[in-house]
């Protein structure tokens, strides 16, 4: 029996919960933010020859004055949407409709071409890699056990967690946590043996039966994409998506350590402009096509935002996508401090927003508030 306590639970979860227990020689303690991608190492994920560009509306359309957000308990009344973003700690944010900008809006600190880091919104980058090397038979499919790739792992319970555990957060992995619920996230954050310590752990439930988010879970679905397709995942993530959807600049994922260039920090830490995490949606959003050419199996993209039901219960979080209400057909990309790559195909609407660490995650901004700004679109 899955047990899942809630999207208010899963968001407090998205403060980079996990810890191996034994990381060692953690190298800064402080709550992660948003320019940490300064502090690591990184490897760089270059552009391709052909650049895709988005439209810019002809006119300014005042989204940012015309527009109004009810922010309920949170503030007194409404709101225009640009003092919203702004109250609300916003770095940056873009309404695309139709392929066309219609409005952006981006803090005093940053420009369109200022670098964000995305947390767990890379989950979802691994996510698609992951149906890309199953499309390619590099990887046999969800059901495979992870043993199959980690030996090592053999005689530490794993044999009967398959990579659908880990896309789906069922492996029964269990992070230790301090009663702040933010000491082992640090470790795993800040923690400069990645490689090394992930292999210290070992399943509390049965594989299947209980819904737990934990970057663990992440970390070892790159390390099989490393061992399947003999390319780290930033060499991946280059060749079969960055490159061939025409992103605007080159990226960077942060690495774990200095020495021998680490290994990347999958569950979060790719560090991108905007725009560019932008076309990501916009490759979900047409089922993994970019332009008649199919990036992403469009059966991965449809099995990855197919909701569940779980103990009576409807989940929320597939295959490291968040699953909206279904009347809606909403679908999105989430992570810390209330960043999002958010989809409503009903309008082909594509959300994308970054905030600065001093903003706590507040759910009704993602469940109310962009509706309401879909609805006036």
């Amino acid at each position: 029996m899955i047990k899942i306590k809630g999207v208010a639970y899963l968001t407090v979860l998205l403060l980079l919960t996990a810890s191996c227990g034994n990381l060692s020689k953690i190298s800064k303690v402080g709550l992660p933010e948003a320019d940490d991608y300064k502090l690591f190492a990184s490897r760089k994920i270059e552009t391709g020859p052909e650049t895709f560009h988005f439209f810019k509306a002809d006119h300014d359309l005042k989204l940012g004055e015309t527009i109004e957000v009810d922010s309920r308990k949170m503030d007194a009344g409404d709101q225009k949407l640009d003092l919203f973003l702004k109250d609300h700690k916003t770095l940056s944010f873009l309404i695309i409709r139709n392929d066309t900008i219609i409005h952006e809006y981006f803090d005093e600190s940053k420009k369109d071409s200022s670098i964000v880091t995305s947390f767990s919104v890379a989950k979802a980058f691994i996510s698609a890699l992951i149906g890309i090397a199953i499309s390619e038979g590099k990887i046999p499919g969800t059901g495979t056990s992870i043993t199959r790739f980690f030996p090592e792992l053999t005689d530490q319970g794993f044999d009967q967690v398959t990579i659908d555990h880990l896309l789906d957060h069922t492996s029964g992995i269990h992070y230790r946590e301090s009663k702040n619920h933010v000491g082992g996230n640090l470790e795993f954050y800040w923690g400069t043996e990645l490689s090394k310590d992930i292999f210290n752990i070992h399943p509390v439930f049965p594989p299947g039966e209980h819904f737990e988010y934990s970057n663990i879970n992440t970390q070892l679905l790159a390390m099989i994409l490393q061992r399947a397709t003999g390319m780290n995942i930033s060499e991946y993530l280059q060749e079969k998506i960055w490159k061939p959807i025409g992103m605007e600049y080159p990226a960077s994922w942060s690495l774990s350590s200095k020495e021998n260039y680490g290994i990347e920090k999958a569950f979060c830490c790719l560090n991108a402009r905007t725009v560019d995490f932008a076309k990501f949606g916009r490759l979900y959003l047409n089922h993994g096509n970019w332009n008649g050419k199919q990036i992403i199996p469009e059966s991965w993209i449809n099995q990855s935002l197919q909701s569940s039901k779980a103990n009576g219960q409807r989940l929320t979080y597939h295959y490291n996508w968040g699953i909206g209400p279904k009347k809606y057909g909403s679908f999105y990309a989430i992570g810390l401090y209330g960043q999002f790559i958010y989809m409503y195909p009903e309008k082909n609407v594509i959300i994308v927003r970054f905030g600065k660490a001093s903003l706590a995650y507040n759910p009704p901004f993602l469940y109310h508030t962009l509706l309401q700004i879909c609805d006036q679109l």
